[in-house]
């Protein structure tokens, strides 16, 4: 299981350099015309520690087997970003991220056994 975990976070990771991306390609392009994107490059960096731990602590918990671990990771995830996006004014993560940020956190989550086909395990905190 330890190498379709790893092969599967890699996956994840080239996920998370899209949503990301999108967020620097969001702002470059609104600072362009003069406006402020309400994020800051700093903001857009602590996402990505938010995914990294993720990705960490989900493999970690997948390769347990152990499923309480792999709750609590998606909690601390959503959590995380939901504080983040609020001290951003919700703008940090739209539409792009959002969708992109749900096939990031369900589909590591299925790795790890958690959540059925059409089940958002994050809905009960998500607020994005």
């Amino acid at each position: 299981m330890e190498d379709k975990v790893q092969v599967e976070t890699n996956n994840y990771v080239e996920l998370k350099s899209e949503i990301l991306d999108g967020m620097r390609s969001y702002r470059e392009d609104l600072a362009q015309d003069g406006v402020d994107a309400g994020y800051s490059v700093q903001q857009i960096d602590e996402c990505e520690g938010i995914i990294d731990r993720f990705l960490d602590t989900i493999a970690a918990a997948a390769e347990r087997g152990d499923a309480a671990g792999a709750h609590g990771a998606v909690k601390d995830a959503v959590l995380g970003l939901n504080a983040l996006n609020a001290r951003c004014g919700h703008s940090l993560i739209e539409t792009d991220q959002r969708e992109g940020l749900c096939e990031l956190i369900l589909g590591a989550a299925a790795l790890a056994g958690l959540g059925t086909d059409g089940e958002d395990i994050t809905e009960e905190w998500r607020e994005w």
